[in-house]
């Protein structure tokens, strides 16, 4: 059989050089609907077929992919990527043998437009201030084989559903944005189950429609609530980068070192699982093979573990936890987060912004930027209210969080209940993979908000 000529080959290379390697091919299937101001910009379907070979050996990469998945190319794949590194072994030829087939029948159905075309109508009498309202609707489908030169072959199937809207609301001569989306792992028909689609696309509108009586957020220093609602971005891009083991030990990551120390408040407890039933970022396998697993990164403050992919494991001894993720057959993979969140507290939100006397309240946040060696970040608030003797009130816009992602875990005061968790693409090294990212209402001692001064 072709599955045991190709684990045989790998299992000679790595005996003869020391060498990891690991053969990844896909063929996935995607249906694709984009519905902007009433006209359908995009409704389209297709098909990717490849494979990617990776070698490790010692700290290098040699890494080559092609657009086939057939026997006689993967194996010439294989000989074209280890021939240039003298290493003495021989690869038997192949016939051009499909390697991933497909059962009739049974991928996604294609996308129904004139869902979208409704929910548009739906949106647009919300308000006659609503000037466009965009909705995009994608269902994909990808069949995996991996195989390893330790002799492991995985297949899994995977499923990726997603659904956003964008509505533009106009005022004075202003135009404000909302924005909302929701995603899972599984065929369209069950994300059209699991998803209100048109409580999604209403909440996009009801935080356009907010835009025009924000005021101007006052700048300084002062206590932030970070809702439920805020997405996780901070937790991920400020926290979760930085404990992933390459940046912890390529760019020497502010967590460096501190395995078994506090790095926390008491209330913190951060994990990363994959294994959430159809969360938009789980698997049963990672992109190497390793079986999904939930990590526990900190607990009760307490820094417990980094996450880990094959390279990390090879280079630094740190425990699979597999992490290791690729956007397709064209890129190696590298270490990844999957669904990352801060853990439910035992507060309730109401409790936690009235021990506030004054503040932002942070319901939603957008993007920014943020340094994993130090931990530094900018964070635009996309949605935010001030906090006045203990109570929310006037809606803001222009706010920014300032700050430090290890210090802000540390001057983390008190956690909700009421955990959240968002759907979105990661990017790192190129490459964009789907992930979640969640915490309860969070309550942060002090924070530099950048905002108007007058």
């Amino acid at each position: 059989m072709s599955s045991d000529v190709f684990l045989e080959a790998m299992a000679d290379i790595e005996k003869k050089s020391d060498a990891f390697c690991d053969l990844y091919l896909q063929r996935s299937l995607g249906h694709f609907a984009t519905l902007e101001a009433d006209k359908l910009e995009e409704l389209a379907s297709g098909v990717i077929r490849g494979c990617g070979f990776r070698l490790l050996r010692g700290g290098e990469t040699h890494f080559g992919h092609i657009h086939r998945t057939t026997s006689g190319a993967v194996m010439k794949l294989i000989c074209d990527t280890v021939e240039p590194l003298n290493i003495s072994t021989k690869l038997p030829s192949m016939p051009q043998e499909e390697l991933l087939t497909v059962n009739e029948g049974k991928e996604i159905p294609t996308i129904d437009a004139s869902i979208l075309r409704e929910l548009s109508k739906i949106v647009s009498q919300e308000s006659k201030y609503i000037t466009k309202v965009t909705l995009k609707l994608s269902a994909t489908q990808k069949e995996i084989a991996i195989y390893t030169s330790q002799g492991k072959l995985v297949r899994e199937t995977r499923f990726l559903s997603r659904f956003a809207a964008q509505v533009i609301v106009e005022s004075n001569g202003k135009l404000y944005t909302g924005y909302e989306a929701s995603g899972y792992s599984v065929p369209l028909d069950r994300f059209l189950e699991l998803a209100n689609m048109e409580s999604i696309a209403l909440e996009a509108a009801r935080k356009a429609l907010v835009g025009p009586e924000c005021a101007l957020c006052p700048a300084g220093k002062m206590p932030v609530v970070l809702s439920g609602e805020a997405g996780g971005t901070m937790i991920h891009e400020a926290c979760g980068h930085a404990l992933e083991g390459d940046i912890v030990y390529k760019d020497y990551s502010s967590f460096k070192g501190k395995l078994g120390e506090q790095v926390a408040s008491p209330e913190v407890t951060l994990v990363d699982d994959a294994t959430i039933k159809d969360a938009f970022g789980s698997y049963r396998y990672d992109d190497e093979g390793t079986p999904s697993q939930r990590t526990v990164l900190i607990e009760n403050g307490i820094l417990k573990a980094y996450l880990a992919d094959v390279f990390c494991n090879k280079m630094w001894g740190l425990p699979l936890t597999g992490n290791g993720r690729r956007q397709s057959y064209m890129n190696p993979p590298t270490v990844r987060m999957s669904n990352t969140f801060l853990s439910p507290g035992k507060g309730k939100a109401e409790e936690i912004i009235s021990k506030v006397p004054y503040g932002l309240f942070a319901k939603k946040l957008g993007g920014g930027e943020t340094n994993p060696t130090s931990g530094d970040f900018l964070f635009h608030v996309e949605e935010g209210y001030m906090i006045e003797d203990g109570k929310i009130t006037t809606p803001v816009r222009g706010a920014v969080l300032v700050g430090n992602g290890p210090q802000a875990l540390k001057d983390i005061l008190a956690v909700g209940d009421d955990i959240k968790l968002e759907v979105g693409f990661c990017g790192k090294n190129g490459q964009s993979v789907p992930v979640t990212d969640g915490q309860p209402t969070v309550l942060i001692k002090e924070l530099v908000v950048g905002g108007s001064d007058l």
